[in-house]
């Protein structure tokens, strides 16, 4: 629970919802050197300490510092709340997002993650090929895009085809215009036609949670 606990914290630094761990000890109201000794492992971590955290920070996911359950950041189930919808259809498999989005309830709703309210949706993503940028365990903020024929290849895409969901950046084809590369850090880039291709979001957020 202390490693998931200094994961959360790192999280809410990277995420500047907080500047430093001397922010975390203020706003928790706790004194310094007891935190220090809980998070250096020299005072047992209590479920009091835990929950004050929670209650602090409430975009933080009491099961994951608990139980290691889910992401770090909360899902809020409640519809009637603000937030991002979150799917639970992670970035590997195929079919419309938007053809399933509008056919059924989000599994959730995202909130506390800063810069993700810029997203439509919220989807979990599987695999490495775009690490370091986009880790298999981070979550992605996508976007419908008006026009896919003017892609920036700057940019990270969702890309649905008939059989895959995949996140890529985008090239295009110097001599045919019916086709596009997929290109990742990790793998090498292959070609797809875009008569195969089903629906293109932009990735407009990313939350790595490592």
């Amino acid at each position: 629970m202390l490693e998931r606990l200094k994961n959360a914290i790192e999280i809410l630094k990277s995420q500047r919802i907080i500047r430093n761990q001397q922010e975390f000890v203020e706003r928790i109201g706790y004194n310094k050197s007891s935190v220090s000794l809980i998070l250096n492992g020299r005072t047992p971590l209590s479920k009091q300490f835990v929950l004050k955290v929670c209650e602090v920070f409430p975009m933080l996911n009491s099961k994951y510092l608990f139980d290691g359950a889910g992401q770090v950041m909360r899902v809020i189930q409640n519809e009637s709340l603000d937030g991002v919808p979150y799917w639970n259809l992670y970035v590997s498999a195929g079919h419309s997002v938007s053809e399933i989005i509008g056919q059924n309830k989000p599994d959730g709703y995202i909130q506390g993650l800063p810069g993700a309210d810029i997203a439509e949706n919220i989807l979990p993503v599987a695999g490495a090929s775009m690490e370091p940028e986009i880790s298999s365990s981070a979550l992605v903020g996508v976007r419908r895009i008006n026009n896919w024929e003017t892609l920036n290849t700057e940019r990270i895409y969702l890309i649905i085809t008939s059989e895959d969901r995949m996140i890529k950046r985008i090239e295009h084809d110097s001599e045919d215009e019916n086709i596009l590369w997929c290109v990742s850090p990790n793998y090498p880039k292959f070609k797809i036609y875009k008569n195969d291709i089903i629906e293109i979001q932009r990735v407009c957020f990313v939350y790595n949670p490592k």
